[in-house]
């Protein structure tokens, strides 16, 4: 609020009271303004400015470009948020690595203030080849037995899904559900949970986020952001990856092996879960405020099986994480298998995350004997 606008709050709070009074703080804060008036204005108090390494990137012979946040001439980078324009998607610290050709504007902010914006073109000179992998979209819930309103969230994604639009990617999208333990009495919650939800900025129970890119949550308003999302994910982010995924069995111990096949260098990681469905357990619903013991819950992410240390960033495959062109990569994770889970109805779903953090690609197989090979178009 200006200081002028103040000022008039302040005589039409006291106008009624005390005529008096109130010219006398008038004539008070008139001179004040005057006095701001002549020394600066005190509205225009310095901004962060963003800076970008490049402007323009060719994806033929570049990568990435680096932001840069400065206030008052000292370095903040690591202290702001940087944001798409166009998304309102966060940017994960301050390197952009473009999938697409096309302007993305970024702005930044720092303690509260936002930046100017920055305008980074993506071109693309190299001669363009079809991905020869079939595209597999992930898609997590956020969900919790606690949640009276998180059934009816799993029930919106599943009308997006059923509709005939959707039909010829249904298939390949993969859903699981990550349960927090937020009031502390969710048998199927797991640690990783919250963490992998705190990435999001203003999301609540239930919501879901696509291929780590784009969230939003799950009520009669947010569910208008799934399908798109999901489209976009099929027809604007095409693989540069495919992805096979094993699992064998053997004294109580699963050995899991992904392999990761690229079509053009890039850094990569990998998460692996184990999920499983139709688990019977107890969920508050609208008609069971205390809760329904025998709630049927879906594609529950069981175990983050990938090493995990506070953030949802996977493992490389290689010492430095990056995969030529033409060349493959694989590694192998074994764990304990837990009594509790039915394995008939568990598997293992593997997430090739790219440099920026979003999902590439993935696979899935069953925990028992599974083994998806590459999906090929």
């Amino acid at each position: 609020m200006s200081a002028i606008a103040k000022l008039v709050k302040v005589y039409h709070m006291f106008i009624l009271n005390d005529m008096r009074t109130v010219n006398k703080i008038f004539s008070f804060l008139a001179a004040a303004v005057f006095a701001v008036a002549c020394s600066g204005n005190i509205d225009d108090a310095s901004l962060p400015e963003l800076s970008v390494s490049d402007t323009e990137i060719d994806l033929a012979t570049e990568t990435q470009a680096v932001f840069t946040v400065t206030y008052n001439g000292v370095d903040v980078t690591s202290e702001s948020v940087i944001y798409s324009v166009l998304s309102t998607i966060e940017l994960r610290g301050n390197v952009y690595t473009p999938e697409n050709e096309g302007e993305v504007q970024f702005y930044a902010v720092y303690n509260e203030l936002e930046s100017n914006r920055v305008t980074v073109n993506t071109i693309n000179t190299a001669v363009q080849v079809e991905s020869k992998y079939d595209r597999h979209v992930s898609v997590i819930e956020f969900t919790g037995a606690w949640c009276i309103n998180c059934p009816e969230g799993y029930d919106k994604m599943m009308g997006v899904l059923s509709k005939p639009s959707m039909a010829k990617y249904k298939e390949n999208i993969h859903i699981c559900a990550f349960h927090s333990d937020l009031e502390g009495d969710d048998d199927l919650a797991i640690p990783e949970t919250q963490d992998v939800f705190n990435l999001f900025d203003d999301l609540a129970y239930p919501s879901f986020t696509t291929d780590l890119r784009v969230s939003g949550i799950l009520t009669s308003e947010g569910i208008s952001d799934f399908q798109p999302s999901l489209i976009a994910s099929f027809e604007e982010f095409t693989p540069h990856c495919g992805v096979a995924v094993s699992s064998v069995l053997a004294g109580g111990k699963a050995d899991v092996t992904v392999k990761v096949a690229s079509e053009k260098t890039s850094a990569y990681r990998v998460v692996v879960l184990v999920v499983e469905d139709k688990i019977k357990s107890m969920q508050k619903t609208p008609l069971y405020s205390e809760g329904q013991a025998d709630y049927l819950h879906r594609h529950v992410v069981r175990k983050v099986v990938t090493d995990y240390s506070g953030t949802f960033t996977g493992e490389k495959l290689t010492s430095d994480g990056i995969i030529a062109a033409g060349n493959e990569a694989s590694d192998t994770w074994s764990f304990d298998l837990d009594g509790q889970w039915v394995l008939e109805n568990t598997e293992i779903y593997a997430l090739v995350l790219d440099e920026n953090g979003y999902v590439n690609n993935m696979n899935l197989c069953e925990i028992d004997g599974g083994d998806s090979g590459y999906a090929l178009k």
